[in-house]
């Protein structure tokens, strides 16, 4: 007998999980016996898998083996996420490649070709989790957005909101001009940069900040509630000259300044610093938006 000079995988893995789906040999066995459930936690469909995920798949896959061995009932639950923005972000890349944009097309259109994208990204998923040889049961394949998904977090998201758990309400949020669209927190990562500090005349006190182009947006001016520089001013209001035309802002004690630095006086703009927005939120000062969602400055920041 002659054997082939290397192993060619797909020449065998590929009858072998084959046979083990035509035994079922990865559905639940059911009956009393002890049982075991897990859910592969779905890829982000929008790219093939990769080594991370490949660890992780073997890792579960190895327990879910472990525990059919012991005679367990094992439900292996293979899935996929659309990744919301994440698959944007790379879709829009692609369009980029190819010279074009999401405000290209409609609403309409758009959508359709992110859900044959994703769709087609599954497709692939299904088959590199066979490659792997995962023992999942591909009966249960679950995708974030299956009708039965949508209606339970539907379902969980309006008994928050009767629970008065959750609340819809103004805040800041990281806005990316380029995509039009927020990001969460935990997806930025910041910066420490030096900058300088620049002094202007601000109605009666001179501030200090690093920041002078958004005194467009600014509604308020705020000191130490103990700095005896600026008592007398704390709860007034002061006029202050701007490219509009002179406009006024209230002055508020707030601890958040520090006196030591620059003159100990900080002027507030809630629609752009979240430090600021939470000064507001304090002392009922309102937002005023100056920059426009594409980036632009608008009304507010002059003619």
């Amino acid at each position: 007998m002659s054997l082939e000079p290397q192993y060619n995988p797909q020449h065998f893995e590929t009858k072998i999980y084959e046979f083990w789906e035509s035994q079922n040999a990865f559905k639940p066995s059911g009956g009393k016996r002890d049982a075991f459930s897990m859910a592969v936690p779905p890829p982000n469909a929008n790219g093939n898998l990769h080594l991370g995920h490949g660890l992780t798949l073997a890792i579960e896959d190895i327990m879910c083996r472990h525990h059919r061995l012991k005679g367990d009932s094992v439900l292996f639950v293979p899935g996929a996420d659309h990744a919301g923005f994440e698959t944007w972000v790379v879709y829009e890349k692609q369009l980029a490649a190819q010279g074009k944009s999401r405000f290209d097309f409609s609403r309409e259109e758009l959508y359709q070709q992110i859900w044959d994208y994703v769709a087609q990204n599954k497709e692939n998923y299904r088959a590199q989790f066979r490659q792997l040889g995962a023992s999942v049961d591909w009966d249960n394949y679950t995708f974030t957005l299956d009708p039965k998904v949508v209606k339970q977090a539907h379902a969980t998201f309006k008994k928050l909101w009767q629970d008065k758990l959750i609340y819809r309400d103004e805040r800041l949020v990281n806005y990316c001009t380029q995509h039009r669209t927020g990001f969460a927190d935990i997806e930025v990562a910041y910066d420490t940069v030096k900058t300088p500090l620049y002094y202007i005349k601000y109605g009666p006190f001179t501030l200090a900040t690093t920041r002078p182009e958004t005194k467009f947006g600014d509604t308020g001016v705020a000191v130490h509630p103990d700095d005896t520089r600026y008592q007398e001013w704390i709860g007034k209001t002061i006029t202050v000259e701007g490219v509009n035309g002179p406009f006024e802002v209230r002055v508020v004690a707030d601890e958040m300044v520090d006196p030591e630095f620059g003159t100990g006086v900080v002027k507030i703009t809630p629609a752009h610093s979240f430090d600021d927005w939470e000064v507001a939120q304090r002392h009922n000062l309102q937002p005023v938006q100056v920059i426009n969602h594409d980036g632009t400055m608008n009304h507010h920041a002059g003619p």
